[in-house]
């Protein structure tokens, strides 16, 4: 029962992100980013899209570094940070070298 409603808590953020584009009054990107820490944290799948999608998009990471900042971001976007950034070497890997920023 937990991953049906996590998967509807994602879309209904991903929808409040588009209406947030739309609307001036309303933060849009606060949400894409909750959305996309939900994605990663609940589904291993949605985790390895972030990553790839923090590295291919430079502007996708700095939205995240920046809603990490901001005064209504959850608590918890420090650990969606550490589980999805693409520069970190791999845990499972303790002779990997940094990707280059």
């Amino acid at each position: 029962m937990r991953k049906p409603l996590m998967a509807l808590a994602v879309a209904g953020c991903f929808a409040m992100a588009v209406i947030g584009g739309l609307l001036p009054i309303l933060q849009g990107w606060i949400f894409f980013v909750i959305g996309l820490y939900l994605l990663a944290t609940e589904f291993e799948t949605g985790r390895v899209w972030v990553k790839r999608a923090r590295s291919r998009w430079p502007f996708l990471n700095r939205w995240i570094v920046r809603a990490r900042d901001h005064r209504w971001a959850p608590g918890h976007l420090k650990e969606f940070e550490d589980l999805t950034d693409p520069w970190k070497p791999d845990e499972g890997k303790p002779d990997q070298d940094p990707k280059p920023r």
